[in-house]
């Protein structure tokens, strides 16, 4: 200790601790590296501090003044070096050419005319599909300006452009210009003659197989063919100069975004001439343009086609709508419900009621196949003369018959129909009835709580012309209820696509047998729609009950 003054302990221990502290700093600065730090800096702090607080402890003046020299000599040599060093460039200088010449070089390639040519032509192709909407002709117009622009880039003699008809499994001849000499097999019966030969091939349509179009379409790549004789699929058909072979490239066209071919584009050059490899990339590239354009024409078409059914399914549906009984009369001896619900673009069922003689009341039930007006059109058919012939006293079964012998072969599209007529003598209790088609009957026996399908199955109307129907017959009894519908009811599906089924129907008539007939067609058209819930509906649904009184 020092003897003259206690005092002075504190300097030595502020130092320390001032010591301790700056030797932390300078490890978080280390750590962190925010700045060098070096490890003669740390040394002199540790002397520094230790000289301190051992000379507080072990008082001694020489030895404290000996410390503190030692720890500012070893600081020298570094502060020496600092100052008469070379000093260090600026990094932000040396850092900004760097990253200059690391700038990767812009190259701009000159377009070439041809590149220039394409593109201007495949804008021509959607700018014409555009203007096509609503033309007659519109469709016509773009493809003979495909075809004649791929003739033109390509240099070629010849070209067509065909359509796939999904329906008829078949590639059909839409476009047709120039010198192209057929590469299939010729009927025998054509005359090899220029004018008759290029007048088939316009309007020919082939298979898509056993031939070179049908081929390239049904595998949807395209391919160049400068030695035809050496193909298989391809056929020369005679001497005559303007049939003999010469190059083709033939060229799927597809949906975009789909592998889904749509046509195909054809292009011919006379013999001794061949395609090079450019032309058949420029025709590529012009068959990519094409597929755009046709992809907005079809598109439209196919809005526009659905609108026109939409609006062609309203008129029908309003015409059916019309055509159902508004109001009935009192019926003898029967308590009568009917559900029914169009769906939209089909509105292929009806049913009357027709209480037209004193000794029956006739309930008729139609479903006819197909959409829109064209099944409106049959159905009204058969609705009318089935209306006129339940005057006379003939049977059902007569009356279906003639029905069927008169829209057979009348008409030039299929026209087949599901039928049920239902005649009920009130003063007998007989029930004689005639069905064609899937249209079930059944009876519900109020003494036998049971429920049996009367009706068995027999052809459509409409499809064979010397069709005859059967009558069934039989009594009923008060309570018993005489139930029909189309097929579209118990085919409801719901979210699971589970069906509505004829299970389900007849649990409801026997669990509600004692309700009004309209009471029991109200419970079904309810639990229908639970049971359906959002689902769309594909078919028309229709329900007749006749509840014996």
């Amino acid at each position: 200790m020092f003897n003259s003054d206690a005092i002075a302990y504190i300097p030595l221990f502020g130092t320390a601790v001032l010591a301790a502290v700056l030797f932390v700093v300078l490890v978080i600065v280390k750590t962190r590296k925010t700045a060098k730090a070096s490890y003669l800096t740390f040394l002199s702090l540790g002397i520094v501090a230790g000289d301190c607080l051992y000379t507080a402890t072990h008082p001694g003046m020489m030895r404290f003044v000996l410390l503190l020299l030692l720890a500012a000599a070893i600081q020298l040599p570094y502060l020496i070096m600092l100052a008469f060093g070379k000093p260090k460039e600026d990094l932000s200088a040396q850092l900004l050419p760097e990253e200059e010449e690391k700038k990767p070089e812009i190259i701009v390639e000159e377009i070439k005319p041809e590149e220039v040519n394409l593109i201007e032509k495949g804008h021509a192709f959607v700018t014409l599909a555009s203007e096509s909407f609503g033309k007659k002709e519109g469709l016509q117009t773009l493809l003979d300006c495909i075809n004649k622009t791929c003739i033109d880039i390509t240099g070629s003699d010849g070209g067509a452009v065909l359509m796939v008809d999904d329906f008829e499994d078949s590639i059909n001849v839409k476009s047709f210009m120039g010198n192209f000499p057929p590469p299939y097999t010729l009927p025998e019966e054509l005359p090899h003659k220029e004018l008759r030969v290029s007048t088939s091939f316009k309007f020919a349509s082939f298979p898509l197989r056993d031939n070179i179009f049908g081929e390239v379409a049904s595998s949807g790549k395209a391919e160049i063919i400068n030695n035809p004789k050496e193909d298989s699929r391809i056929t020369e058909n005679g001497p005559e100069d303007f049939l003999k072979l010469g190059s083709f490239i033939f060229i799927p066209v597809k949906l975009p975004g789909k592998d889904i071919v749509i046509g195909l584009i054809a292009l011919s050059k006379n013999p001794g001439k061949e395609f090079t490899q450019d032309e058949f990339d420029w025709a590529m590239t012009l068959a990519h343009f094409a597929e755009s354009a046709f992809k907005t024409t079809i598109s439209f078409s196919e809005y526009s086609e659905k609108n026109e059914i939409s609006k062609e399914s309203k008129i029908a549906e309003n015409l059916v709508n019309i055509l159902l009984p508004k109001k009935l009369p009192p019926l003898p001896g029967v308590n009568f419900g009917a559900y029914t619900a169009h769906t939209e673009g089909v509105c292929s069922d009806a049913y009357d009621v027709l209480p037209v003689r004193q000794d029956r009341t006739s309930f008729m039930l139609l479903d006819v196949a197909g959409k829109g007006t064209l099944s409106f059109l049959v159905m009204s058919m058969i609705r009318s003369m089935i209306r006129l012939l339940v005057n006379t006293p003939q049977p059902a079964s007569t009356i279906l018959s003639l029905a069927n012998r008169e829209i057979c072969g009348e008409l030039n599209f299929e026209h087949f129909a599901s039928a049920a007529l239902i005649n009920y003598n009130a003063a007998k209790k007989t029930v004689q009835f005639a069905s064609a088609g899937s249209t079930p009957v059944y009876l519900y026996s109020a003494a036998k709580g049971t429920i049996e399908r009367k009706s068995t199955s027999s052809e459509p109307l409409g499809v064979e012309k010397t069709t005859a129907y059967k009558d069934i017959q039989f009594t009923v009894s008060p309570g018993d209820i005489i139930i029909t519908y189309t097929d579209g009811l118990v085919e409801a599906l719901d979210s699971a696509g589970k069906q509505y089924s004829t299970a389900r129907l007849t649990n409801i008539i026997k669990e509600n047998s004692k309700s009004t007939g309209k009471a029991i067609a109200d419970l079904v058209k309810a639990d229908i729609k639970k049971f359906v819930g959002s689902e769309t509906l594909h078919d028309d649904q229709t329900l007749l009950v006749v509840k014996i009184q």
